[in-house]
């Protein structure tokens, strides 16, 4: 099982239509929005709960959660859709120049919720993490960084992150990875076409066998005195100077 907390979470996950077991809403609360969610889980057939704060506490793990707490089906490899990563990466229509974003050991879930959330507005075709050593995207403070993002966003799971790159590049995907040691400007870099864009985490960066396979590395200058940037942060100047550079064509 996963959990959604929070209003806008739920709400979002409503109207992409997301799979919903059970929506709990706090005893004794009200407020017009949660009517709203009542009305929304009714129409979709969800059946609709009232239970002590305290139990939406514990399933919220610590999420405020707004007076709302829906148990979801635990996701499998993919967050939408049923297409494995292979039958999906098939399907992909390369005339549209996809952007995919692959997290790599990315551990923190807030990190990795808000990362989801700003691959979805970036536009990105999908959003792919590690088997292993990746933050439990079914944890409540993934889905609530993600706000809504993991129910319209394809996510998957791969065993190897590698092989992964590699079966992009096979598609036709150019391959960026993003390391502060490179010495090519995301600024100076034209990021055009079929892209995937690879991020690692703040304290080891990318692996050293996934960078390898990168057909290229790039950097975002600091002129400042800190050594890097949050990850999200990276990633919403990563994406967004890509949606930039696209729009200007």
């Amino acid at each position: 099982m996963s959990v959604l907390a929070g209003i806008h979470a739920i709400k979002h996950a409503f109207e992409a239509g997301q799979a919903i077991n059970e929506l709990l809403i706090e005893k004794g609360k009200r407020h017009p929005r949660l009517n709203e969610l009542i009305h929304l889980a009714k129409k979709a057939g969800v059946q609709v709960s009232f239970a002590p704060r305290e139990v939406l506490q514990r399933l919220a793990q610590g999420v405020p959660h707004q007076g709302a707490v829906a148990e979801c089906p635990a996701t499998a490899d993919a967050v939408v859709g049923a297409l494995s990563f292979e039958d999906w990466l098939k399907t992909l229509d390369m005339e549209t120049k996809p952007l995919v974003l692959l997290l790599d050991q990315v551990t923190d879930p807030h990190n990795l919720g808000a990362c989801a959330r700003t691959a979805e507005a970036a536009g990105c075709a999908a959003l792919l993490l590690p088997k292993d050593n990746a933050a439990d995207l079914r944890s409540p403070v993934a889905s609530k960084a993600a706000c809504g993002a993991l129910s319209r966003l394809p996510v998957y799971r791969v065993a190897n992150l590698s092989r992964t790159i590699e079966k992009l590049q096979d598609k036709g995907f150019w391959t960026v990875g993003m390391a502060g040691e490179a010495d090519a400007s995301i600024y100076e870099t034209a990021l055009d076409g079929s892209l995937a864009v690879v991020m690692g985490s703040e304290g080891k960066g990318i692996r050293r066998l996934v960078r390898e396979n990168c057909d290229q590395l790039i950097k975002i200058p600091m002129p400042g005195s800190v050594e890097s940037l949050n990850v999200s942060v990276a990633t919403g100047v990563t994406l967004f100077e890509i949606s930039r550079q696209r729009s200007a064509q």
